[in-house]
């Protein structure tokens, strides 16, 4: 997946967080947008995990690689230079190739917040980041194909299992739960794209917390609506 297609699609939400960060009164040193990793699949955004510490984000590296099968994971972070914020995303790719790329950020009055278009920023700096996204993408994902049904009692000629692409949203929401689990203790947030209003009440059916839903069936949708 290219770079720059990756960028297109993280960039809204990385755009979303930081207007809400702003909203709650930060981003100006006293409170920046927390460091927050999106998992990129199928040239969709799919999940993401936001907490106030690097290394509690890049801990869940990992666990959306193998968990929800990432193409690509970035980690964007505030930062400043020469005495302006940026957005910093560090871009790894599953052949695990990395990229940085900077976004000037505006901060208007009030509430207000601006980007500027991606650039590129070279090889990326922080090793520590690097690192913990490679070796994330080097682990292999769950198989899809085999997740267990739980409407059959095994009798012989049934599928024991779910079809792949409803595999695919189970794993999907046992991923975001267990994410969800973790860094909530943390003041962290976690969320979850489905690509339909009907994965959107599978994953909910197989455990995906209802306040990391976003996208079809989200807040703004009533699931049974």
């Amino acid at each position: 997946m290219l770079i720059a297609d990756v960028m297109a699609l993280v960039v809204p939400p990385v755009t979303d967080l930081l207007r809400r960060t702003r909203a709650r009164g930060g981003t100006h040193g006293e409170q920046p947008m927390f460091p927050t990793i999106i998992a990129v699949r199928n040239g969709r955004v799919v999940a993401g995990v936001s907490t106030p510490r690097l290394q509690a984000t890049l801990s869940a590296a990992r666990t959306l690689a193998v968990g929800v099968d990432a193409a690509a994971l970035v980690l964007a972070a505030q930062a400043e230079v020469e005495g302006r914020p940026v957005l910093v995303h560090t871009v790894m790719t599953r052949d695990r190739r990395a990229k940085q790329v900077l976004q000037r950020v505006e901060l208007g009055p009030g509430e207000r917040v601006a980007v500027g278009e991606p650039q590129d920023g070279g090889t990326p700096q922080d090793d520590t980041v690097v690192t913990a996204l490679a070796e994330a993408m080097g682990h292999r994902p769950v198989d899809v194909t085999r997740v267990a049904r739980r409407d059959t009692a095994g009798t012989f000629g049934e599928d024991l299992y779910l079809p792949p692409e409803q595999g695919r949203v189970v794993v999907d929401a046992g991923t975001v739960r267990t994410l969800h689990d973790r860094v909530r203790g943390v003041a962290g947030e976690v969320f979850y794209v489905p690509r339909s209003p009907e994965a959107a009440r599978l994953a909910l059916e197989a455990g995906l917390p209802r306040p990391t839903l976003l996208g079809p069936a989200g807040p703004e949708e009533p699931v049974d609506g």
